[in-house]
């Protein structure tokens, strides 16, 4: 299934926008113009050579204002140590240090997710922290919803501050890909 064809298939519906198909996922999203015709394409059957089924894509989960990211992690660092240490500012959903795929070193940065806003500000409100007698730095996390895309790789529901409007999207299994 490549873009065209579902380009084809859902401009039945009113004018798409963007379709974005992810061949290793066996997923699409199209972006209607107007999301009133995405609401539309979704209440109908739809077969695109086999019947595919269609719903809508959902943002995730505000957490831009409760994430920080932690810069300057010792190499060493695990994520234990890594939720250790900040959960003394709060109750912590997730606490994450960023691994390379193919050397599954650590790449010295983090993430920490806490489950309230102020205990992240707390963080906040020093730059820099000591962490296993390192220095590491920390900063507000920027929602992707606040972040202007690039290319084909954007999240499939974003805000889009040029043109100060939200993007709907439709997902669509690729049909073959089960």
């Amino acid at each position: 299934m490549d873009e065209r064809i579902l380009r084809r298939h859902f401009s039945a519906y009113g004018e798409v926008k963007h379709v974005v198909v992810d061949v290793k996922k066996a997923i699409a999203f199209v972006t209607f113009v107007d999301p009133s015709k995405a609401q539309i394409s979704l209440q109908q059957q739809h077969i695109i050579g086999r019947k595919v089924e269609v719903r809508p894509a959902k943002p995730k989960v505000e957490i831009g204002k409760r994430k920080i990211f932690v810069g300057g992690l010792p190499r060493s660092i695990t994520d234990e140590e890594l939720k250790g240490y900040f959960e003394k500012f709060g109750s912590i959903v997730d606490a994450v240090v960023i691994h390379d795929k193919e050397t599954k070193r650590s790449r010295g940065f983090g993430f920490v997710t806490y489950e309230a806003e102020e205990s992240a500000n707390l963080v906040l409100r020093t730059n820099f922290h000591l962490l296993n007698n390192k220095r590491v730095e920390v900063k507000k996390v920027t929602p992707r919803q606040e972040m202007v895309p690039t290319g084909f790789g954007f999240p499939p529901y974003y805000y889009d501050p040029y043109y100060q409007t939200y993007f709907y999207v439709v997902w669509v299994p690729i049909p073959g890909f089960y």
